[in-house]
């Protein structure tokens, strides 16, 4: 670099020497000493020296000679030096040109893939744009120096025609050369941009695995969902720290689509708070010593549907980590108030009795012969297996059937509770512990112990 530098002030200094002859020799070659220091300064910028270091070495030295023999007033010597020394620059050009716009080329392309892999387009997509609108003009100007460089070779007769292509030829080049290296720098500003810009994909992950872990703690790590987004994300960030940000757009659907899926969860989630909160009778709880506990079960509901509230509003607004926080508020909130409901009913001395031994109790009515009915419904719904394991058949019923009911009833834990064990030993089947189905068969494990697999018969 330090050798350039001295070369171009040295060639800087030679030419205001030759200027100072103007005014007491104008016989001297001024205008080819002016051309020759052009072409051989052009030929040193574009990398002749590497490229063709011989003839570059010869036009440099005839450059030198030429200002030499114009300090000493030789204007013939001057001028033929100076005749050699253009020769000689464009010989140097001539056989740099097509390399260096071959390797700007290469380099180019390598600078857009990388800019492209890097999400470039997504980020930045103008500069995108512009680096590979570049790389095409250099394309064509490259294609027309080829071809002007191949009638160049092929003319013999008439040398000012031939010089005429030769300098055609070696202007496309330097053009292309000079579209690709902007197609190369654009691209890299483009890719940096998109780098700089990983940090907040990052954070963005970090923001989705918390969200995910709540999600997990609050499903009781039953949730193959849950884990099937997890996974999604993981990828996802071993993508981003590669370099390759192509991965953050999955990332962000896998965002979207988790933001959906968990505010659906929290409304399912809220809405059963809330309709088990209409079946408390408030005047019987504001007039007895559960007063207090009512009114933090009604706090707590309420906050539940106001972060709901909050998540649906940050959905539409895509502002999807801060409507997976809300959401995972309004569940927590929720899942605490439908406990308060429980505790609540048993303060109030609610029995914990299966439903049709319920309705057989209470509907004097009923004759022998229904009770018997009613027997054997309930006894089809729970069928013995080994090891202590049942199977439950759900029914479509009023109150619905779900989880906790399930566990709650006589003939399974009576303890609602315990509903976990059931959603536990039946992951494969259950996607969202919130949504059973009629028909469905579960298996349900002992009360105690570690819950195994069910037995096959």
């Amino acid at each position: 670099m330090l050798r350039k530098e001295k070369t171009t002030v040295f060639l800087s200094g030679l030419v205001l020497f030759s200027i100072g002859f103007v005014n007491c020799a104008q016989e001297l070659p001024l205008k080819e000493l002016a051309l020759a220091k052009s072409q051989v300064e052009r030929a040193e910028r574009l990398s002749a020296e590497e490229f063709a270091p011989e003839e570059y070495s010869e036009a440099k030295k005839s450059l030198a000679s030429a200002n030499e023999f114009a300090a000493e007033e030789k204007a013939s010597d001057s001028k033929k030096s100076a005749d050699y020394a253009i020769s000689k620059a464009y010989d140097a050009l001539e056989k740099t040109l097509p390399k260096l716009a071959a390797k700007s080329r290469e380099e180019a392309v390598t600078a857009i893939d990388a800019a492209d892999e890097a999400y470039a387009s997504e980020y930045t997509p103008e500069e995108f744009k512009k680096a590979v609108a570049a790389r095409d003009a250099g394309e064509t100007k490259l294609a027309q120096a080829d071809a002007s460089l191949a009638s160049y070779l092929r003319e013999d007769k008439d040398e000012t025609a031939k010089e005429l292509k030769r300098t055609v030829a070696l202007q496309e080049y330097e053009d292309a050369h000079n579209h690709f290296a902007e197609a190369s720098k654009i691209s890299q500003d483009a890719k940096k941009v998109a780098l700089d810009r990983s940090g907040s994909i990052r954070q963005s992950a970090d923001e989705v695995d918390a969200a995910l872990e709540k999600a997990y703690t609050y499903s009781k790590g039953g949730n193959p969902a849950i884990d099937e987004e997890k996974a999604r994300v993981a990828s996802a960030r071993e993508d981003i720290e590669a370099g390759r940000l192509a991965a953050a757009s999955l990332l962000q659907a896998s965002v979207k689509d988790h933001a959906k899926n968990r505010n659906g969860q929290a409304r399912e989630v809220v809405e059963d708070a809330n309709a088990r909160f209409g079946e408390l009778n408030a005047e019987t709880y504001l007039k007895s010593n559960a007063k207090e506990s009512y009114a933090s079960t009604q706090e707590n509901l309420g906050a539940s549907n106001e972060s709901l509230q909050a998540s649906g509003n940050l959905l539409e607004q895509e502002k999807f980590d801060d409507s997976i926080a809300q959401s995972e508020e309004a569940i927590r909130l929720a899942e605490i108030s439908i406990d308060q409901i429980e505790t609540l009913k048993g303060k109030n001395n609610v029995a914990k009795k299966d439903r049709k031994t319920v309705e057989t109790e209470t509907t004097t009515t009923t004759s022998t012969t229904t009770t018997e009915e009613g027997d054997k419904a309930s006894s089809a719904q729970v069928e013995e297996l080994s090891g202590g394991w049942k199977r439950y058949t759900v029914e479509k019923s009023n109150p619905a059937d779900c989880l906790w009911r399930i566990a709650d009833r006589e003939d399974i834990y009576s303890d609602a509770k315990l509903w976990p064990r059931i959603f536990e030993a039946n992951r494969k089947s259950i996607r969202n512990k919130n949504l059973i189905y009629p028909k469905q068969k579960l298996n349900i494990p002992p009360k105690t112990g570690k819950i195994g697999k069910a037995p096959k018969e």
